[in-house]
């Protein structure tokens, strides 16, 4: 992966999750010393088998005192911090006010406690640049009705009151990768038959554009303490992003069925009485209920423009996104080398104008 001695130690906070692995290999990449904050750290072990990786067992429904994350912070030196942690319910016993909140909360405090001391005794490192990775949903104006988004807008106020730490907010919008995640597009693409919800528009963002504008962002001097909307360059409904990926693909026009919200919804509540075994072997599925999936099926677009300056990254379409995927194992590695490696400065200046307004 990298060559010689990581320059700095960075800790992500949820890096088992969908984003967790792309953000753990492009900071590997990138030249750092990563610790894994995880829960499970056999499953840590076998997602992420990078160099210049280490894991730390760390539980967030119980971890909401600074006192804990200060420990582990002088433990490792760390240099920088990302929260990549979020659920939007309760699934498997959690709590989304300390996992969302208050753990985080606890986190950042222990970072403001942690580069004090170190500026107390002449130590380093004297600052650690927090990330905090939010959502689009917490621009909705109803926002509180629904406890995702409203855990993650408070953890977000909070940070944002907290004047003496280096700070990034990035609130992304859908994120898809193929092979990967919540969308496994490529599959949807196989079936004759695909349904979909509603018609709202959203902006899909390739989670390797994320990560790698994360790795920049954690980077970039000086931070500036700002909220990124990190959202992709295509305005699409749900049927669009079906019929992108499956014509990407080269697969032959399905038919698209459009199925009332209120039936999906009742799917999910269905799927939530089956025993807890079943409900782990079905993974992202047993984490859906009603409320996710309005939230899943509700619009939010919004302008790129101020992700694309501060992290230079080359917005990603999901079209060519599909079509690299299907050339095989090879032209996707390449494409997502593409994504490392272009910069929005190095672009002819008319490309460099179209990019940055989609």
């Amino acid at each position: 992966m990298t060559r010689g001695v990581p320059r700095k130690t960075i800790l992500v906070i949820g890096a088992t999750g969908f984003l967790g692995p792309a953000l753990v290999e492009e900071f590997v990449l990138a030249g750092y010393r990563v610790v894994c904050g995880v829960r499970n750290l056999r499953k840590a072990a076998r997602e992420l088998p990078f160099s210049h990786v280490e894991f730390l067992q760390v539980d967030l429904n119980r971890d909401i005192t600074p006192r804990v994350w200060l420990e582990r912070l002088q433990r490792y030196a760390i240099n920088g911090v990302v929260n990549n942690v979020g659920i939007a319910n309760s699934f498997g016993g959690q709590s989304l006010e300390n996992v969302n909140t208050r753990a985080p909360l606890a986190l950042f405090q222990a970072i403001q406690l942690f580069c004090r001391e170190n500026q107390r005794i002449g130590s380093t490192p004297t600052s650690a640049r927090v990330i905090q990775i939010s959502t689009t949903g917490v621009d909705w104006p109803d926002c509180d009705r629904y406890d995702y988004p409203r855990t993650k807008r408070m953890t977000d106020e909070a940070l944002a009151a907290m004047d003496s730490l280096d700070w990034v907010i990035v609130r992304p919008n859908i994120i898809y990768e193929p092979e990967r995640g919540h969308l496994i597009l490529e599959q949807i693409a196989r079936m004759p038959i695909i349904f979909y919800i509603g018609n709202a528009r959203i902006q899909p963002i390739h989670c390797r554009e994320l990560a790698v504008g994360i790795v920049r962002l954690m980077e970039a001097s000086p931070c500036n303490r700002t909220i990124l909307r990190a959202t992709g360059p295509d305005v699409l409904t749900w049927k669009e992003i079906f019929q992108q990926s499956r014509q990407a693909l080269g697969r032959r026009e399905a038919v698209y069925v459009r199925v009332p919200l209120q039936v999906a919804q009742l799917f999910t509540m269905l799927i939530q009485q089956l025993p807890d075994h079943i409900l782990y072997r079905l993974g992202i599925l047993a984490k859906m209920d009603p409320d996710t999936m309005f939230m899943m099926t509700r619009g939010s677009t919004g302008s790129n423009h101020e992700w694309c300056r501060a992290t230079e990254v080359v917005p990603v379409h999901l079209y060519h996104a599909y079509q690299a995927y299907g050339k095989g194992r090879q032209a996707h590695q390449a494409f997502l080398e593409t994504i490392r490696q272009a910069r929005l400065s190095s672009l002819p200046a008319r490309l460099h104008r179209a990019r940055k307004d989609p």
